[in-house]
């Protein structure tokens, strides 16, 4: 199974890749968030900008995580 797919509703299917949807969504979400802050020259909100890209890295690293063990298991799977 490829890991970034998306799953459909067939009875056992993994529950790992709805994981990834809803991490794959934090991301995003703070993508955009960061680059909201980023994208405004006139914004003082130093904080938030600090948050907004602590949050960014958080989300990252946890796909990141969540991906490699995705990865784990289905290597210990295939052997």
């Amino acid at each position: 199974m490829n890991m970034l797919s998306i799953p459909g509703d067939i009875p056992g299917e993994a529950v790992a890749p709805r994981l990834n949807e809803v991490l794959c969504k934090r991301l995003v979400m703070a993508k955009i968030q960061l680059d909201r802050l980023e994208g405004d020259g006139a914004c003082k909100d130093l904080s938030a900008l600090s948050a907004a890209r602590v949050e960014f890295a958080l989300a990252s690293r946890a796909l990141a995580d969540a991906l490699i063990a995705q990865e784990a298991a289905d290597e210990l799977d295939i052997d």
